[in-house]
């Protein structure tokens, strides 16, 4: 669906030059949901300008339906561009239009009828449950409203990708809920498949299949979030996991973390080591989180015993991840 290759990304020149991509590579696959994720000035925003090609990369290769987007002439780059909506944080909706008016603009620029761009706009308005306020203006709406308003025109020419640029960064926390919650439901009713950035791990706890760290313009990891929560000492993992204080064990004894994922996080683990290697395990923090579909824990121990190692080897032949002091 999007195929992005050895991008790079340079702003200015000599000595002023700004690397704001550096060779990224990744794919989003058609009818998932994509996060990229990072801290400020990491290239985020960039990346995903590049996609539709507000930006244009120094260098490299995206394609778009199999299509390469950097190679387009003006003509065939608007074409191409009717088949991504784009949302951003801040609305952008113009204030001299109504909700119905903001909805129709990219539908006028495509030229089309006024019945059939009539009938779309009030598709639109209540699919993203704004029916009355067809005819508000943007100074009367909530910054939820403003959002649902902004995701209805990016679908307005039905694309088949929803790119979203920190879409819920202004937003409250309730209200940063509902508009995730519908773009999962947009995802899962139309197909959609959505490249979201975003600096918010709840945005990615809740809604993402996959995501990609990006900092100074190069990927750090890769992967869904399972497989990254699960890595000790990943990004996505201290992120969702915060730091806690270094863990004191007794002496003679062996402190470990663990991580689980899935169903292993509502496995009686712990009882699992006591009873097969006759070990003392003392619980000494852990939390679990839900992350997507799945629950994913993390849990300090400090074991004592003769068969230590053995209890190890059989955990990480549970599949799970490990940090052993």
């Amino acid at each position: 669906m999007i195929a992005i290759k050895n991008v790079r990304k340079v702003f200015g020149e000599g000595q002023n030059q700004l690397h704001a991509l550096d060779d990224v590579t990744l794919t989003v696959e058609r009818g998932e949901i994509f996060g990229v994720v990072g801290p400020s000035g990491a290239g985020k925003s960039t990346l995903i300008r590049c996609v539709n090609m507000l930006e244009k990369p120094t260098s490299g290769s995206i394609k778009v339906n199999g299509i390469e987007m950097t190679t387009l002439t003006n003509q065939e780059l608007r074409k191409a561009r009717q088949r991504m909506g784009m949302i951003f944080q801040h609305f952008n909706l113009l204030s001299s239009r109504t909700v119905a008016e903001n909805v129709a603009f990219p539908l006028e620029i495509a030229g089309y009828d006024k019945p059939v761009l009539e009938k779309r706009v009030k598709e639109l308005l209540e699919l993203v449950d704004l029916s009355e306020k067809i005819s508000a203006y943007p100074a009367q709406l909530s910054g939820g409203q403003k959002q649902r308003v902004g995701i209805a025109r990016a679908l307005a020419t039905r694309p088949d990708i929803l790119l979203s640029d920190e879409a819920t960064s202004a937003l409250d926390p309730q209200t940063t809920i509902s508009i995730l919650n519908l773009l999962k439901e947009l995802n899962r009713t139309l197909g959609l498949t959505i490249l979201l950035i975003t600096h918010e791990m709840e945005v990615v706890r809740q809604i993402c299949d996959r995501v990609a760290v990006l900092k100074n313009g190069k990927i750090l990891e890769l992967g869904t979030l399972n497989e990254l929560v699960a890595q000790p000492g990943s990004y996505i993992a201290k992120s969702l996991f915060p730091s806690e204080e270094t863990m004191l064990v007794h002496p003679g004894a062996v402190g470990v973390t663990i991580y689980f994922v899935g169903d292993a996080a509502d496995q009686p683990i712990i009882a699992s080591l006591v009873r097969k290697f006759d070990l003392d395990v003392n619980i000494l923090g852990g939390s679990i989180q839900n992350v997507g579909n799945n629950r994913i824990g993390r849990l300090q121990v400090e074991m004592i015993g003769h068969q230590t190692s053995q209890a190890l080897d059989y955990l990480r032949n549970l599949g799970l991840r490990l940090e052993v002091i």
